[in-house]
Formats: C-alpha cells, structure tokens, sequence
C-alpha cells in the first residue's frame, strides 16, 4: 500500500506544524509544559505522524479522546504518556495493559477504575489518574462541590495517585465571554487550593487550551492542551499572522466531458448545463469527508490559480467541478482547501467551524507529510 500513488492526499506541512509549536511555546513560560490533542484521528490529519512529530519536538503529553486512540499510538511505539480523556469504564484492563492515563470525571468512573485494578493479575501498589473538574462547561467532570467527597474517596485508596487536576475552558476564544471564562479559572484555583490540603505531593493543574493559552496566559498553572491551535487556526488577528497553515486537501482530475446545453449533471440531476460545459470529474466525495453540501455551485475549487464551481450533487467517491474556460487536462490538480482562509470560507459554508471541516476527513484519504 505504501507503493500506492494516491489521487487524493491530505498535505501535512510538518515545519508549519513545528512552527506553530514553537510559538506557543514562545508565549509560555519556560517551565509550561504542552500537552499535543492527536485525538479525532489527529485533528484528521493522522494521529501517528502528526504524535510522532510532536514527541521529536520535545511536547511533554498526548491527549486522546478513548482507548483505542491510546492503544494505537502505543502500537506505533509512541512513548510519551497519554491521557485518555474519556475512558470506556469497562475497558480499564487496556488502560493498564498500554501504560495510558485515564480521565477520571465521576464517582462512577472512580469506582470502575478500582474494580479493574482489584480484577488485574499483576498487584498494582500504584496508579496514577488525572481528574477532571467541571467549572462550567456542564460537559464531563466532578462539580467542586464534589470535591470533598473525592478526597476521602482519595484518602481511602492510596494506590491511587493524583498525576494532575484539570478543567476545560468553555468560551476562551469569544471575548464576549472573557467574564464567563475568568469565572472558570477563579473556581478552578479554588477547587486546586482545596485539593493541595489533603494531597501532599505535587501534581499538574491545567485549564487553558489553544486560545487560552494565548488569551490568559496568567493561567498556564503547570502545562497548556494545544489542540487546533497547533494545526492552524486561532481566534486572535495579532496572533494569526504567525500561526501557519499545515493541511492542503487536493486531487486530481479523472475524466474531462464535454456536456452539450441541456444536458444534466450527477445524481438527481440537480446539475444543469444552460450552456456548453466542460466538466472535470475528481475522485473525491461524501466519503471522503466532503459534505454534500458543497455541490451545486456553493463551493469553488482551486485549478491553475483560477476558482471552478462544483456543479451537480456530490457523490459518494465523486464530484463533478465546471472548469469551462480554464485550460486544464486530465491528471491536473486540483484543491479544496489549501490556506486558513480557504478552509475557513468552507466552514463558512457549511456553517462549522475549521475543527469539523479537517476532522471530518476520511481515513482513506493518504496523509503525506511535508
């Protein structure tokens, strides 16, 4: 497979990637360790080459959103630790197994932690977890007024080890909400305050994400989860011109037609020629990861510097682009996205955001790396 040559490729531009690494790092204090997001298949753009990159580049964590994301970077022989953040409860046997870190978000969660440990053939003296604190994303986490509860849960079972507390900022990219997301910081220091007196050991405290950690820096605690930041897109002008752009999604032409006005293009016939058309068909579709959306003409591909209309319905392995006056040939290339801009416009489009748009990507798409 690795002979293969690809029509479709997802473009990596590794020293982008690297780039933008180090200019959040440029915004952190020196002692601020990073954690890299490779879940959702890396952001869609390959969670092995991209988990790889960030363990050369010295990032101290990986960030996973289940097992199986975990157990597959081990098996590719990533080293560094990596934190599950929602853990299926019945699979903790794999967690120990790979040496993973689980998210523990509940009392539930807790308890089936320690029904595995108990069930494990090996006798486990430690364990370290990570705990989740809800202060005020209402999505996973213990309320702090659970904490109590917790530190005796803690308290009577000392084979478990607090290996970091952390929080999710809910709004850190919309100043509108900069109120809200100061509130969560301020309860999130209070939870770790009330913590710090019952565990006397040091552990990782961290809130702040990609716009966070770029927003309030005053926040970084002990480490900053750089996620979509990393791979391209951030909320702040002052701050964007020097985020790089790292994925190009682009194929090429398969056949180019000739459709006499009258004529009809694709699926349900939705595509209509009022006048001669060239058509170029690329080999590119739903499947991929394009939403059907983008046919009939709401979306304009890149072909020899020129914008062509997508015309007819999207298939699932298909689309049809009019590239009528554009001088072009078969095997031609032709992108869907290739800046932030680019990919911003189609998220416009679809009405997402950029996270959606390179997540979405399917995974038979070939990354390359740049």
């Amino acid at each position: 497979m690795r002979k293969l040559k690809y029509d479709t490729t997802l473009e990596i531009h590794s020293k982008n990637l690297i780039s933008n690494l180090n200019y959040f790092r440029s915004q952190l204090l020196p002692t601020t360790k990073i954690m890299g997001m490779v879940k959702a298949y890396g952001y869609g753009l390959g969670p092995f080459g991209v988990a790889k990159l960030l363990e050369e580049n010295g990032v101290n964590y990986l960030g996973v959103a289940n097992i199986l994301e975990g157990v597959e970077l081990r098996k590719v022989g990533i080293k560094l630790p990596i934190m599950i953040m929602k853990p299926e409860l019945e699979s903790f046997d794999l967690i120990i197994e790979h040496k993973l870190s689980p998210v523990i978000f509940s009392f539930y969660s807790f308890r089936s932690l320690l029904k595995a440990l108990k069930k494990h053939p090996k006798k486990i003296d430690s364990f370290q977890i990570n705990i989740k604190i809800d202060t005020g994303m209402h999505r996973l986490g213990f309320s702090p007024n659970e904490i109590p509860d917790l530190l005796l849960a803690l308290k009577k079972a000392p084979q478990i080890k607090v290996e970091g507390v952390f929080s999710h900022l809910a709004a850190s990219d919309e100043k509108n909400h900069d109120d809200f997301t100061k509130l969560q910081i301020i309860r999130f220091k209070e939870v770790i305050s009330e913590m710090e007196k019952t565990i006397h050991y040091r552990f990782d405290k961290h809130i702040l994400n990609s716009n966070g950690a770029l927003r309030f820096p005053d926040a970084q605690f002990d480490m900053v989860r750089l996620g979509i930041g990393l791979y391209g897109f951030v909320s702040e002008s002052k701050h964007t011109k020097h985020i790089k752009n790292v994925a190009v999604l682009k194929t090429k032409i398969a056949q180019l037609k000739t459709i006499p006005k009258g004529d009809s293009i694709g699926y349900g016939r939705k595509g209509k020629a009022t006048k001669q058309l060239t058509i170029a068909t690329v080999p590119l579709g739903y499947a991929d990861g394009i939403s059907r959306r983008i046919g009939n003409g709401n979306w304009k591909v890149k072909l020899h510097n020129k914008f062509a209309p997508t015309v007819g319905s999207v298939c699932m392995d298909m689309c049809m682009i009019d590239v009528t006056g554009i001088e072009c040939k078969e095997d031609d290339e032709i992108y869907f996205f290739y800046n932030q801009d680019s990919t911003k416009q189609l998220s416009s489009v679809l009405q997402t955001i950029p996270y959606e748009i390179l997540s979405s990507i399917s995974p038979r798409v070939k990354r390359v790396f740049i």
